[in-house]
């Protein structure tokens, strides 16, 4: 038997740690505490706030474009009359949706940077 206190608490300590990797109850409790959640999910209700903040920016940025540029759509041809002006409207479209999703992507990968930073 060790005499050493130092040692007496390293081999406390491996049994200790060699018991908790053991334990039969890690694993029923994880199991337990995944399933609670789910069910906690479950009834939770259905919201379209929490659904929009759970697409990525990416895809929020393009529909938000989308519906600037379907604006620009619609107003543009009525401020300029010419065939220009339905050009320029039907170019803005496309142009906001890339714009939108382009902006949503930077915030997107911003978010993963500032997640990987310590």
């Amino acid at each position: 038997m060790p005499a050493n206190p130092r040692e007496v608490d390293r081999l406390r300590r491996i049994r200790d740690q060699q018991l908790h990797a053991r334990d039969p109850l890690i694993k029923q409790r994880k199991l337990d505490h995944t399933i609670a959640s789910k069910h906690r999910r479950a009834r939770a209700g259905f919201s379209f706030v929490t659904m929009w903040r759970e697409i990525p920016h990416q895809w929020r940025g393009a529909v938000v474009g989308g519906l600037v540029g379907l604006a620009g759509m619609l107003i543009v041809p009525e401020v300029i009359p010419e065939s220009w002006g339905t050009c320029l409207g039907m170019a803005a479209f496309p142009f906001a949706a890339l714009l939108g999703f382009m902006i949503g992507r930077y915030e997107d990968a911003k978010e993963d940077v500032t997640d990987l930073i310590p």
